[in-house]
Parts: C-alpha cells; sequence; structure tokens
C-alpha cells in the first residue's frame, strides 16, 4: 500500500489527467453505444413499413429533400447521412437529395417547375429560415394552388428549430429527434400549418415572402442575432449581448405607423374532400388512380383573398420590440396573426427579460408576467418610421431583411407538415 501511494505522490500528475481522460473517453463510448441503439430502433421501426406489400405495379412514394449543408455548423449532410436516410430507404422511399450552395438557394430551386413534378412530399433538412425559403419558394409558383398540397417534413438540422419543436415531441436526444422527424414522413401523418404572406410596399414589382412563424423588430431581436459573438462569456453571454445592446442606446424604440381592421377572427377550416373510393373489380389492377396526371384550369385558393386596401384603425406604435407572429406554435383553432407590442421597460426589466427569454428559449412576449399589448388581425400594414441613415433590421422566421412598409395577411391552414406531437395531431383532426 506504501508503494502505492509512493506511486501516486510522485506521478499525480500523470494519473490525473489520465483518470480525466478515462471518463472522458468512457463516457464518448457510452454515448456512442446509446446513439447507436436508438438508430438500430427505428430501423427496424422503418423496415416495417417497408416490408408491406405494395400494390400491383405501383409506384412507390418519391420525396425531395432539400439539404442545406452549412447548417449545423457545417454537419447537417453528415447527421442526415447516418441518422434519417436509411430510415427512408428501409421503408420503401425514392429519395432525392438537392443540396444548397448559397443563401436563397432552396428558394429558387423550390419555385423551378421541375423540381417538384411528381412528388409525393417534401423534406426540409435544415433550420427555419431554410424551411421559410423553401415555402416561399413553392407558394410563389404559378401552380402553387398545386403544390401546396404536397405535404412538408423537417429535418431538425438548423441553429433555430422552432417550428420543428412544435412538431415533434421527443427532444432528449439529438439522435432520436432526427429519427423521430424521418418516421412522421414515412408514417404519413400530417397536421395543417398556417402561413403569413408578407408583401413589401416599396416597389410593385416585388415578390413575397412566406412565413410560418413571424416577424421580429427591436431591440431584443437585435441583442439575440449577437449572442454567438459572445460565446467566451460562457453562461453570461445572454446577459451580456443585452448589456451591449443597452450600452449601444438607450432608450431603444422602434416607431410605425399600424393599420388593421378590427374584426372578429374566424376559426378557417379547410379539408380536402376525401376521394369516393373505386369499388370496381377492376381496381385492384389499374394502379395509377392517385399519380395520374389531371390537367385543370388553375383554380382560386379560398384563403389566399385580396389584401385589403383600406383599414378601420390606424395608430402609432412605439416600443423595445414589435413582433407578428402566426399561431403555429400553440394548439390554438383560431387562424389569427398576433401583433404585440412591448411596454415602458427599464434597462434592468430589458436585460432580466432578455436573458430569462433567452434561456428558456420562449419569445419574449410570451414569458409569464409580462405585460405586453396585443391584437388579433387577419391582416395589416406596416409603415416603419426610420430615421435617415439610421439601418434596421426585421427577423423573418429567425432571417435578416431590410426593414420596408410591409403587408402582411394570414393564410389559414395553406400547408400540411409531417408531424408527430400526439396533441397536435389530436387538434388536426378535427379540421
Amino acid at each position: 500500500m506504501a508503494a502505492v501511494w509512493r506511486f501516486y505522490r510522485n506521478h499525480w500528475k500523470k494519473l490525473t489527467f489520465g483518470g480525466v481522460a478515462v471518463a472522458f473517453l468512457g463516457r464518448y463510448l457510452d454515448n456512442q453505444h446509446q446513439e447507436n441503439l436508438v438508430r438500430r430502433e427505428f430501423c427496424g421501426r422503418a423496415q416495417e413499413y417497408g416490408k408491406q406489400p405494395l400494390h400491383c405495379m405501383g409506384q412507390t412514394r418519391k420525396v425531395v429533400v432539400f439539404l442545406n449543408p452549412a447548417a449545423c455548423n457545417g454537419q447537417a449532410r453528415k447527421k442526415f447521412e447516418k441518422n434519417a436516410v436509411p430510415l427512408l430507404h428501409l421503408a420503401g422511399l425514392e429519395v432525392s437529395i438537392i443540396e444548397t450552395d448559397y443563401e436563397g438557394h432552396a428558394k429558387a430551386l423550390a419555385s423551378f417547375p421541375d423540381t417538384l413534378q411528381r412528388t409525393d412530399a417534401i423534406l426540409v433538412a435544415g433550420g427555419d429560415g431554410t424551411i421559410m425559403e423553401v415555402v416561399t419558394g413553392m407558394l410563389r409558383r404559378s401552380d402553387q394552388f398545386q403544390t401546396s398540397k404536397i405535404p412538408i417534413g423537417i429535418i431538425p438540422l438548423g441553429k433555430n428549430n422552432t417550428l420543428a419543436t412544435s412538431l415533434f415531441a421527443s427532444r432528449e436526444s439529438e439522435v432520436r429527434w432526427i429519427a423521430e422527424s424521418a418516421m412522421a414522413v414515412i408514417k404519413e401523418l400530417t397536421c395543417p400549418i398556417d402561413v403569413m404572406r408578407i408583401q413589401p410596399l416599396q416597389d410593385e414589382n416585388s415578390k413575397p415572402v412566406f412565413a410560418t412563424l413571424g416577424i421580429r423588430w427591436g431591440a431584443f431581436r437585435d441583442a439575440e442575432q449577437n449572442l454567438d459573438k459572445y460565446w467566451y462569456m460562457g453562461p453570461l453571454k445572454q446577459r451580456f449581448a443585452y448589456i451591449k445592446r443597452l450600452m449601444k442606446e438607450w432608450p431603444s424604440e422602434v416607431s410605425a405607423v399600424l393599420s388593421y381592421n378590427v374584426q372578429p377572427v374566424e376559426t378557417v377550416i379547410t379539408k380536402d374532400p376525401e376521394p369516393e373510393p373505386d369499388t370496381s373489380w377492376w381496381a385492384w389492377f389499374w394502379p395509377w388512380k392517385s399519380t395520374q396526371e389531371v390537367t385543370m384550369e388553375p383554380e382560386e385558393d379560398p384563403n389566399e383573398a385580396v389584401m385589403p386596401d383600406s383599414w378601420d384603425t390606424e395608430r402609432r406604435v412605439s416600443a423595445v420590440e414589435l413582433t407578428a407572429s402566426t399561431t403555429n406554435t400553440t394548439l390554438s383553432k383560431e387562424k389569427h396573426i398576433v401583433v404585440s407590442s412591448s411596454p415602458k421597460l427599464s434597462r434592468e426589466d430589458f436585460v432580466n427579460l432578455g436573458d430569462l427569454s433567452a434561456n428558456t428559449k420562449t419569445p419574449p412576449q410570451d414569458v409569464p408576467g409580462q405585460d405586453w399589448s396585443k391584437v388579433q388581425v387577419d391582416a395589416f400594414q406596416l409603415e416603419p418610421q426610420i430615421p435617415e441613415g439610421k439601418e434596421s433590421w426585421f427577423s423573418i422566421d429567425n432571417e435578416p431583411y431590410e426593414v420596408m412598409p410591409i403587408k402582411v395577411k394570414i393564410l389559414p391552414n395553406k400547408l400540411r407538415f409531417f408531424c408527430n406531437k400526439e396533441e397536435r395531431l389530436a387538434s388536426s383532426q378535427l379540421l
């Protein structure tokens, strides 16, 4: 025993370093083992779907994937191919992967006529920004009334995965979360999602942007954009980011003229009519009943009415933060836009609220105990009042856009997204 103690006393630095290294290695290997068990579990589930018989002369489901390889710090392709692609192939799906090369590329690809030809589902491997680009590209197409019926799936690989968080239940590990999102596509479980149509007013020829989450404008938004710059502050980076924003300008308020119509917001329910089953004896030998091409005149989307040109309410708003959000992240059956403006905040309140919002991953206007002014509308117009020479930015679905006058309208139940949350699936059954 004395020899052991003498050895430790003479080599305590090496032994301590070796012990720490072994502990970290053991933890890493255990995590890898647990992740492999999760992959094996989900591969077994997917294989059960792949073993199901296919209609004679039938065609497999085709899934078009928009992959943002720059997401997840450049690890998106590796994680997608390791955790999602095997499940899709085992389930018998035909997978076509399209990689984006630059910001806005997904928008251009989704609007290209041949991209979504004979597609049964769309899968977006990325974050909120990639989803917004794909949705915008789809809804800018001349045949958007038809392409908007294609269900969309999400593989959460971005820095911000706000919409995915509301659609997929499991977040105990990244591997399980990705696998659950892929299984939702395989199981064909969908729920309706509202879309905000954002039309810039500066240029008559400008194209609209379509968002599923909402718009943010103000000091909270600006501070959150700089969070990653202060990584060296460790757990204090959130509070430090808001203090830096405070030091830059205070009082920091945005001003605009907000116009909208005061009217009751009705719940808009749209449900595609279920086709009557073909009971004839030859139906078993005719596999093209669900995939045949039908030539038809463009139909008018009942939810996409023309934006109003007149408003019965107009008021000037000055606030630290101004937001307009959909109800997609909640289980609300009412389809509207919630326009929120912050109350007067002291310096201390601004820092504390921002820190709490960042730590809980909750938008400032939704943090409990806050007295924000909120109004529910189906459309509105925003005319920002910005001093000449000052730069200001919106965040639309967590992506930066230069501030400009805009008109916004809600398109209820415009798209369907794959999901696996029991609460959301249960509520969607009522629609």
